[in-house]
Formats: C-alpha cells, structure tokens, sequence
C-alpha cells in the first residue's frame, strides 16, 4: 500500500496545456487516484469557477485549493483563506493602472476588468470555465478583500521590472510570484499553496512523508517544500527543478503518469 494519502498538484503546465488540453493518460491516471486511497487536490491560481471547471472535468470531489492559495473551498463552503485588504487592494491597482498593466482583480468570486481587450480576456477565459465582467473603473466595484490581483504582462522586461518593484515596496505584506511568462500573481503575504497545502495536512492530520506535490512554476515553490516529495514539470523555474527530487520534460510527456503510477498508485 502506497504511503502517500495526498497527491497535490497545480493545473495549468502540470495536469493540463495553457489550453485546458490534456494527455488521455493524465485522465485515465486520475479516474485510477479517484478510486485509490490518494486524494487528489488541484492546487492553481485560477479562480473557483475556472479551477471547478476543471475538477469537474476529472470527477475530482476533494477540496480546491485556488487563487493562488488563498482560498481553500469545498463546494460551497469555504474552509480557509487569506485575502488582500480592501485599502492595500486599492493601492495595488493604482500602482499597476500607473504602469499601464492590464489588471484582473477578483473579489466576491468574481473577476473584474477596466480594460476590455478581447485578444487578452479571450486567451485568459477560453476552454477554463471563467468569465468575466467589465467596468469602466474600479471604483464601481464593492470590493470585500481581494482574493488575487493579477497583472497580465507580455513584455518580460517590464514583467521583471514590475514584479521586483512590487517585490521590494510590499514584501512585508504581498506574495508577488510570476505563473507564467506573462501573468503576474499577487496576494496576501500568507496566502500561497504551501499555506494552503499546511492548512490541508491539519485538515486531514497528514505528515510531510504522506504528500506529493507537482507543479512547474515558482509559484508552487512552497508547495513541492511542504511535500514529502516533488516533482518538477518542464523547466520554468531553475528553482523548482532544483528543488524536486524527480523531473519531467513537458506536460505532454505523460512523465508525471508514470511518476504517479510508480509511487503513489504502486504500478
């Protein structure tokens, strides 16, 4: 029997393409995981609604680990998060309005936009179960905490000149992690995966040694640290592959399945 009881892992560049695709084999593994006594959690930046979407999709019934760790939901009840305040939110969003990046924020369970461009929503809500809802300010919105402000940045230098200077101005109070090439996460200090993989291990009195963890970007860092053992997939962050005791080439190399086949489900 294996010793894992909880296999968490990101979404997007890990169980599935950007595009939502996956290998027939990453779901048939998991119908395997669904009928063992490993729970799979998905732990991504998504929203509720996009990162529902997608359990649904694999017959997932387990808890959701979203906006970048800062919610932890089931169903409809939430079992722990970690928001933005509503002034730190508000000065955020100015900082980034400044800097002409186009802002996501998301509050309420909903994602709210001031700049409708198409081509940039399109490629975010296409095949993820998200929408989306336009207004011409922000100052139109109620917000109640935000649960992640993202910046959608396709320049990588001004990517990189964006996330240090947010880095250095609020690291006593914001996680600021890339996700991707051109999205830029930020959230409560407490808020990320690994807080939320620790809240889980209380949750379900699990030990570091009865979790692995998968992912491919800095952001699941403290997720693969907070794991008995990680896996890497592809290489975007030098640190994570640093960090994880096995490696795949790419999300569509069904690496991960064997992976999972061999340590968790004993194939």
């Amino acid at each position: 029997m294996t010793k894992f009881k909880l296999w968490i892992s990101d979404i997007d560049g890990t169980l599935m393409n950007y595009d939502s695709s996956y290998t027939p084999q990453m779901f048939e593994l998991i119908q395997k995981i669904n009928n063992s006594n490993t729970k799979l959690v998905i732990a991504t930046g998504r929203m509720f609604t996009g990162a529902d979407f997608v359990a649904k999709k694999f017959n997932l019934k387990t808890p959701i680990v979203c906006y970048q760790g800062a919610v932890v939901r089931d169903k409809d009840r939430i079992l722990w998060q970690s928001l933005i305040e509503n002034e730190l939110g508000s000065e955020i969003i100015e900082f980034l309005r400044e800097r002409k990046v186009h802002t996501h924020i998301y509050t309420n369970d909903i994602l709210y936009v001031e700049d409708d461009n198409k081509e940039i929503m399109r490629n975010y809500c296409e095949g993820r179960g998200t929408t989306y809802t336009y207004v011409k300010s922000f100052s139109e919105v109620e917000f109640n905490g935000f649960a992640k402000i993202l910046g959608v940045i396709n320049d990588n230098k001004i990517m990189q000149e964006v996330k240090n200077e947010l880095i250095d101005k609020y690291s006593d109070k914001l996680t600021v992690v890339q996700s991707s090439p051109i999205y830029l996460e930020i959230n409560n200090k407490n808020a990320s995966k690994g807080n939320a993989l620790k809240f889980l291990k209380k949750y379900w009195n699990l030990s570091d040694d009865e979790v692995i963890a998968s992912g491919d970007q800095d952001n699941d860092i403290d997720m693969i640290l907070g794991a008995g053992v990680g896996i890497c997939v592809g290489k975007n962050s030098k640190r994570l592959y640093d960090i994880s005791k096995y490696h795949c080439e790419s999300v569509n190399s069904n690496e991960l399945v064997d992976i999972i086949e061999s340590l968790v489900l004993c194939e």
